[in-house]
């Protein structure tokens, strides 16, 4: 275990190509789309990676001292949240679990057919779920809002969305802005301009088929928790051009934060001409409205697995390159990407599982588990490296690295070679505690109450249950192929 402290600036330097193994996690076209939230959107890291971040602000102390009142807050038993598909023809949805007793996790199903994954508040007590109506019906989105400490359904309310057609295809996505609004983003791709295809195969037999292009347009409702009614859809002015693709979204009390990129099948160069550019912009929306009143350019065009996020500062942080931090500050309206020096000094074959979460003295921990290294930054002194902390390489870098709750543990899985987990003090870099039995674990994951939860890929996904000093507790099993872990 090294620590090392940096002032040293790095180059960039992108990431190479994923590398996929017979039981590497497969992303469907639908979530591939929807983490872009554009039905011709086109993304480095999909929902089965990005929907593994929502992990802000669990209860209880990493060394257990929290769970007993945790567990008593929920009514005896902490709850936690399975966000996948049972097999590739259905789709995404969430699976309400509890906390082990007498070795069973109990297991409820709460909501099928998600557009995207489930997104937590910032505070850990409300978990948004969203799910549109069928193609040839009145077009609607579905917000639910479950409380995560009981898993009831606190709020249930629908949008109806008249412009849209019976054929469009609607993604939608929810952002928490405070804890009395819910940004819900629409976007609606309507089919046009279609194409009769005449073709002969080889049994001469003529095929003729009807292709669309799409034309994809976003708009922006708001949801008031105090009582329970939108407002809106207002059209997401973004632009004179209204084919773009959002790759993220972030809000505070008073804005929502977009990224968004040029439509890619807009932009496509002529067979033979050099392709074009992607060029991302940043725009500040205020609340109640879809006209933003701060339009910047952006660095990267895509999320890099982990969403934006509003740290303590105020500042609104996303992770591009899977190496760097790009900052906007509300207080002065400046967007800068940070160079995280001590991710330049390592290299990698493959893109792994990257995370960005906050502790409570308001550093920030990104880790990426490809690499092997967790860095924390102040953002308070200018996103300064305080640390950067070395662990070994893991096999199924998809959720490789968690931060405990108080922000002095590192949990990650064990080494590619002997499987496992391990435990970090943050400020010392020691290993203070590891288990294995030669198994490799695909996720890990604290739940309230302090207790770990760690996945096994397979056709069903087991969970493995840990104390927070990685003590085995015990084991079972779901039918959700798991993307992530509320």
């Amino acid at each position: 275990m090294v620590i090392r402290r940096h002032s040293a600036r790095g180059s960039d330097d992108a990431l190479g190509a994923r590398e996929e193994t017979a039981d590497t996690p497969r992303a469907t076209r639908r979530t591939a789309v929807a983490g872009g939230l554009g039905i011709t959107a086109l993304i480095a890291f999909p929902d089965v990676i990005a929907a593994s971040t929502a992990q802000a602000a669990t209860a209880g102390a990493a060394d257990g001292s929290g769970s007993a009142a945790t567990a008593a807050a929920a009514g005896g038993t902490p709850h936690f949240f399975l966000y996948g598909t049972t097999g590739p023809t259905t789709h995404p949805g969430v699976e309400e679990r509890r906390a082990p007793v007498d070795g069973q996790s109990a297991a409820s199903n709460l909501v099928t057919g998600l557009d995207v994954a489930p997104v937590r508040s910032a505070d850990g007590n409300t978990l948004a779920l969203v799910s549109t109506s069928a193609a040839g019906t009145p077009r609607a989105v579905t917000l639910t809002l479950v409380d995560t400490s009981t898993g009831v359904t606190a709020t249930q309310r629908t949008l109806a969305l008249p412009g849209a057609s019976s054929a469009a295809s609607i993604l939608s996505k929810p952002v928490f802005a405070g804890t009395d609004t819910v940004a819900l983003l629409v976007a609606v791709s309507e089919p046009s301009a279609p194409r009769t295809l005449h073709k002969v195969p080889a049994n001469g037999v003529a095929a003729v088929t009807t292709g669309y292009a799409w034309t994809t347009t976003h708009q922006v409702a708001y949801f008031h928790r105090a009582t329970a009614t939108f407002s809106g859809p207002f059209p997401l002015r973004l632009g004179a051009d209204p084919y773009l693709a959002l790759t993220d979204a972030a809000a505070d009390a008073t804005h929502l934060y977009l990224w968004a990129v040029q439509d890619f099948t807009r932009i496509r160069s002529a067979k033979g001409s050099a392709q074009p550019t992607l060029t991302t912009e940043f725009y500040a929306v205020p609340l109640g409205s879809g006209t933003p009143d701060l339009t910047t350019a952006s660095r990267g065009p895509w999320p890099s697995g982990v969403g934006a996020q509003i740290l303590a500062t105020g500042h609104v942080a996303r992770v591009v390159a899977g190496r760097d931090l790009e900052a906007f500050s509300p207080s002065d309206g400046s967007l800068r990407t940070v160079a995280v020096a001590p991710m330049h000094e390592v290299s990698a074959a493959k893109p792994g599982s990257i995370t960005l979460e906050s502790r409570p003295d308001g550093t920030v921990v990104l880790t990426n588990s490809a690499f092997g290294r967790a860095t924390v930054l102040d953002p308070a002194a200018g996103f300064t490296s305080v640390a950067a902390i070395d662990y070994p390489r893991v096999r199924y870098p998809v959720r490789g690295a968690s931060v405990s709750s108080d922000g002095t543990t590192l949990y990650t899985l064990g080494a590619a070679g002997s499987g496992g987990l391990n435990a970090y003090r943050i400020a010392t870099g020691a290993l203070t505690a590891s288990y294995t039995h030669g198994e490799s674990y695909t996720g890990v994951y604290q739940l309230a109450g302090g207790n770990l939860l760690t996945l096994t890929a397979g056709s069903r996904t087991g969970l493995s249950f840990f104390t927070p000093g990685l003590e085995y507790v015990t084991a079972a099993a779901t039918d959700v192929l798991v993307a992530g872990v509320y």
